[in-house]
């Protein structure tokens, strides 16, 4: 069984990436491979929370010492990110660079920004591009200026993320439209779309804003359906009790006359009955009646 702190440790760490990736998909709701991942490490957390619960109750008994103090040293290496195997290589590149924005703007601990590019205040009073090589045991920024190759101490207030590139429009492809024949889904309100606590104001109303457009793009496709399903029942319909033709007056189908002459160099002319022989004639002479004859 996994060692009780490790656990603890994998739980934070999960508990954070879960966090960056509901932040990633705040921005990009649409975004199908972000609402797998949140999915995947919701149920990673799940899964280490029971796992923990074990170990706890297996060394409760014995568990007796007491909180002890570790010495601050200066930190020269990120924390590694451990991310569980379900998930694709690539998210950890972008939980880290997450990770780091949030660290040089003070929202999260400082040795997350370690191997970040940043915009720190330099010995001249200048503001200059740099990396973040360390951080010491006071919670500054070791910072190097590849300018002036040199490393300097620079405090939290005179560092922030570099300035971001304004990005050229690009042409996306256009959406997905569903075809006639298919019928439309409605699903369920994503679980990362849910209001937590520990969510501030800003979080909270860009969650309440997507919760009501996907309710109201729940209703579009429940009304969607509905038609669908008269449109088949018609079509049904016509396919069964109205695909026998009728003529006749309003059938938009004018009744042939019985005596129409068929076309084509091998048609024949009859009469109603064709086919049938005619009737023969039969001669009948004149009856004389003898007079006074019985």
């Amino acid at each position: 069984m996994a060692d009780q702190r490790e656990l603890e440790n994998n739980l934070t760490e999960y508990n954070s990436q879960l966090q960056q990736v509901e932040q990633l998909l705040l921005a990009e709701p649409e975004n199908q491979e972000y609402a797998e991942i949140f999915q995947s490490l919701t149920e990673v957390i799940d899964l280490t929370k029971e796992l923990l619960r074990e170990a706890q109750q297996t060394t409760e008994p014995s568990s007796s010492a007491g909180p002890s103090s570790r010495p601050q040293a200066v930190t020269t290496t990120a924390p590694q990110i451990l991310l569980p195997s379900i998930l694709p290589p690539q998210v950890a590149s972008q939980i880290r660079a997450a990770q780091q924005k949030a660290a040089l703007s003070g929202q999260a601990p400082p040795a997350w920004a370690i191997g970040a590019k940043c915009h720190a205040l330099y010995a001249d009073g200048q503001h200059y591009e740099g990396n973040v090589t360390g951080v010491t045991a006071a919670g500054n920024f070791i910072v190097h200026f590849a300018q002036f190759n040199q490393d300097e101490e620079v405090i939290q207030a005179n560092i922030g993320p570099p300035p971001e590139v304004q990005e050229v429009y690009q042409g996306v492809a256009a959406p997905r439209r569903n075809k006639v024949e298919e019928a439309p889904s409605v699903g369920e309100m994503p679980k990362w779309l849910a209001v937590k606590d520990t969510d501030d104001d800003k979080t909270r109303n860009r969650k309440r804003k997507l919760q009501k457009s996907f309710k109201s793009k729940m209703r579009f496709q429940q009304l969607d359906m509905e038609v669908k399903n008269r449109q088949s029942s018609w079509l049904n319909f016509k396919k069964g009790k109205g695909a026998k033709k009728k003529t006749g007056f309003l059938s938009g189908r004018q009744k042939e006359s019985m005596f129409s002459v068929p076309e084509g160099l091998d048609s024949k002319v009859g009469v109603i009955g064709s086919g049938k022989g005619m009737t023969e004639s039969i001669n009948t002479g004149r009856h004389d009646f003898e007079a006074g004859g019985a």
